[in-house]
């Protein structure tokens, strides 16, 4: 079902408790309940959405999402000049156990808390996913490109649909709820906040990585010490922040290179660098050859 959310109400009537929906939102302002009780993906085409859920605020600003499992209690809350827009997708809880159940080998070691257990527990509390590869992400871009257009169309949506976004929970889950298992913290709540806090400090290297900040401050920003992060950093990502910083910057180097015909110096300030040398040696030990050998 498809149905718009905005000032005047809803456009008509639905169950958010029972059925799969697609909901566009459009309001300046808002205050309401959460009365989503399956899983559903809170998507910000614009504006900003925030969300008070079981004690923890979420701040979510255009181009993130917010997923939650339907356990969840609290309200959101929209107060802009301008009117924000939204997606929101609300799944079967049966059909993210289908999803789930095709993910997994049938031979695969029985973990020790199953992921679905977790998933539709209290437990699970809500994910603010930011990253631009994840797999939601591609559907959601997807989607609200076509509905932002014209959203008074009456879009129909399939059960393939649902299908295809439940796998696309379980494709971006899995390797969350695999990092959740091997962080050595006694709580489980207390490795939901450290892993929390580290997709914060992820997603603020992949907003800014081409400006001048180091690991001190990424590490800052997540609310964790610099040392404390670099190390849950590099068992959780297997990779270190320090390392992933460089990838970034160079990784966008490349792209440059290939598209633009912009000075290495100007390119090395461009991707974060605050010299041409410190860029070359570092772009030439990444790729095995210096920038100015050009594609």
């Amino acid at each position: 079902m498809y149905v718009i959310a905005d000032d005047k109400g809803l456009s008509k009537n639905c169950s958010f408790h029972k059925e799969n929906i697609v909901m566009y939102s459009s309001f300046q302002n808002l205050e309401s309940k959460l009365n989503y009780k399956n899983f559903s993906i809170k998507y910000v085409i614009d504006g900003i959405e925030n969300y008070e859920i079981n004690g923890q605020s979420h701040r979510i600003k255009k181009g993130e999402f917010l997923l939650c499992n339907g356990t969840e209690e609290g309200k959101i809350s929209i107060d802009q000049p301008i009117s924000t827009r939204g997606i929101c997708i609300g799944i079967e809880s049966h059909q993210i156990a289908e999803a789930l159940a095709s993910h997994i080998s049938p031979d695969s070691a029985v973990p020790e808390v199953h992921p679905f257990t977790f998933m539709s527990s209290p437990e699970f509390s809500q994910c603010q996913f930011m990253s631009k590869s994840s797999q939601i992400t591609k559907v959601l871009l997807g989607l609200s490109t076509i509905i932002d257009k014209n959203p008074h169309d009456e879009y129909t949506f399939e059960k393939e649909f649902y299908f295809n976004v439940a796998e696309s929970i379980v494709s971006d889950y899995i390797p969350l709820y695999r990092k959740i298992k091997s962080m050595q913290c006694i709580k489980l709540s207390t490795k939901k906040d450290l892993l929390q806090k580290l997709a914060k400090g992820k997603s603020f290297i992949e907003q800014y990585f081409t400006v001048d900040i180091d690991i001190k401050k990424v590490a800052r920003e997540s609310g964790i010490s610099e040392y404390h992060f670099y190390r849950l950093f590099k068992n959780v990502y297997g990779i270190s922040p320090y390392q992933y910083l460089k990838q970034k910057r160079l990784e966008m180097a490349k792209i440059m290179l290939k598209k633009d015909n912009i000075p290495i110096s100007q390119l090395a300030m461009e991707v974060g660098y605050s010299d041409i040398f410190t860029f070359s040696k570092a772009y030439k030990q990444h790729f095995g050859f210096p920038p100015s050998q050009r594609f």
